[in-house]
């Protein structure tokens, strides 16, 4: 295992030397430390604004999280299989996307899409493929016909999509990363090399105590709505790729995976010029199949750190606003807005009690909550953190 320590250094110092002007601090994190609890209030960190989104029996979202860009709103409809793409005020239909079905045009299901604003084009991932949409829904094209469970996709840049795989098992070097062109699909790999597949090694327990072996899922891919970062734990570091290729590393662990066999792997959740997230994946877990059935695995802890403190802590979200501790948020989605920015998602019902109960603070959150119906779409809340 020594071997690869040159290896990994010199690919370090090359990924250093691409960055260029880029001077982004690095920072370490010990992954298998606890951290302690901290009150986070939401204004204090970042200047915030509320968005309703206009209901009406044609536009009804369900509750999974949507997406915010500079362009527009894309959230999942109410009716199975369907995306609703609004303006970035949440009042205007922009485009919507109904083709689920068997036919050869339509998807299945939806495992994941990606909104290309530029193109005016959504790609929608099924399990066995991903088809490309305009924003009345026409089909336009199919560019991948493979299981869709083994690649990583995301938006990369206006001409491409960048892509991912695992090779399990694998002892031996390969180029997970490559990129797929938007217009036919045809692919071009990387030069980023992993030294050998790393997952966390999990021992599925059965009802009748045989056990079976799997591979817990850690993403290639970590990405906001305008910024990617590769987060495969072979490669020591979390790196910022940018649109033409270069690489500036942004994270490392403590302890290197790599040479480290029992170290946590680090579960990269996000980063801004202020903060950033990150959990840890254990390297041996051993869980019941009837737990995981029933949702009830041990869900490792969020952590939080400030890169002007050099702090790192178990935050506990506040929100100013609303006078009820019950309706504080969890987590603050990332991946769901732009660089910068964090996304919350606030549910009519709770905020129709919280406003019938008095408990609204913001005068504008206030109004907004006047005049929802429990079965509105939600109102969604904007944090541009404070640098």
């Amino acid at each position: 295992m020594k071997s690869l320590l040159p290896v990994l250094f010199l690919s370090f110092v090359c990924a250093c030397n691409q960055t260029g002007d880029k001077t982004n601090k690095l920072s370490v994190v010990d992954v298998a430390k606890d951290y302690q609890p901290k009150e986070i209030c939401l204004q204090d960190i970042a200047d915030v604004e509320y968005l309703p989104i206009a209901t009406s029996d044609s536009m009804l979202v369900s509750n999974s999280y949507g997406s915010v860009s500079d362009e527009g709103i894309a959230i999942r409809g109410a009716k199975v299989g369907e995306i609703l793409l609004f303006d970035r005020q949440g009042q205007k239909l922009q485009g919507r996307i109904s083709k689920r079905g068997q036919g050869p045009e339509e998807y299945n299901s939806i495992v994941y899409s990606i909104v290309d604003w530029q193109r005016k084009e959504v790609f929608i991932a099924d399990y066995t493929s991903m088809k490309v949409y305009d924003f009345s829904g026409k089909y336009l094209r199919t560019l991948i016909n493979t299981d869709i469970m083994k690649i990583h996709v995301c938006d990369f840049n206006p001409d491409y999509l960048l892509c991912s795989y695992d090779k399990e098992g694998s002892e031996e070097p390969y180029h997970p990363y490559f990129v797929m062109s938007k217009d036919n699909g045809t692919t071009d790999t990387l030069s980023i090399e992993i030294l050998r597949f790393i997952a966390s090694n999990r021992k599925i327990v059965w009802d009748d105590g045989h056990t079976s072996d799997a591979y817990g899922f850690l993403p290639h891919i970590f990405r906001c709505t305008d910024k990617i970062w590769l987060t495969n734990v072979a490669l020591d570091t979390i790196f910022a790729i940018h649109p033409d290729q270069t690489l500036e590393p942004v994270m490392i662990p403590l302890h290197a995976p790599t040479t480290d066999e029992e170290a946590p792997l680090l579960f990269f959740r996000g980063m801004n010029d202020r903060y950033a997230w990150v959990s840890r994946a254990p390297r041996h877990v051993k869980v019941k199949l009837s737990d995981m059935a029933a949702n009830l695995e041990k869900e490792e802890k969020l952590y939080m750190y400030d890169r002007n403190t050099n702090e790192w802590f178990e935050p506990l979200y506040r929100n100013r606003d609303i006078n009820n501790r019950d309706m504080s948020p969890k987590f603050i989605n990332i991946s769901a807005a732009p660089y910068g920015y964090g996304l919350i998602q606030l549910n009519a019902m709770d905020l129709v009690e919280a406003y019938g109960k008095n408990q609204i603070v913001d005068e504008k959150l206030k109004k907004f909550a006047s005049r929802l119906q429990e079965e509105d779409n939600p109102v969604l809340m904007i944090l541009k953190f404070k640098k």
